[in-house]
């Protein structure tokens, strides 16, 4: 019989262990999903912001503008295409930002799996 209860306490020990050491993997792996999803985050408020602050350029830009020559045609015209090469700048960047944070999670999805 006491050898019944030594081998069970020995089974409880190492069920508390192994927990004990999931529970440690598991709380690192959330501050790495926090750490990612903060990322994550800040990478697309920057792409925000500055789509907003070249709208509110390209906004103001039409405000102020009157073209009535072929000349301000141009210039204003040149004025778009920098604005669209812009845009299209924060958009690539914020995608390819976007698919890193993917991999990141999906390899995070791995250290979940039990």
């Amino acid at each position: 019989m006491a050898e019944h209860v030594a081998a069970a306490g020995q089974a409880l020990e190492a069920s508390r262990s192994a927990l004990a050491a999931r529970d440690r993997e598991l709380a690192e792996a959330d501050a790495d999903l926090a750490a990612v999803l903060a990322a994550a985050h800040d990478v697309a408020t920057g792409a925000i912001r500055r789509l907003d602050a070249v709208s509110a350029e390209m906004e103001a830009a039409v405000a102020q503008r009157a073209v009535t020559t072929p000349h301000e045609g141009r210039e204003f015209a040149r004025f778009l295409l920098d604005k669209q090469h812009e845009i299209a700048d924060i958009v690539n960047t914020a995608r390819a930002a976007s698919e890193a944070k993917a991999v990141a999670l999906q390899h995070l999805q791995e250290r979940y799996r039990i």
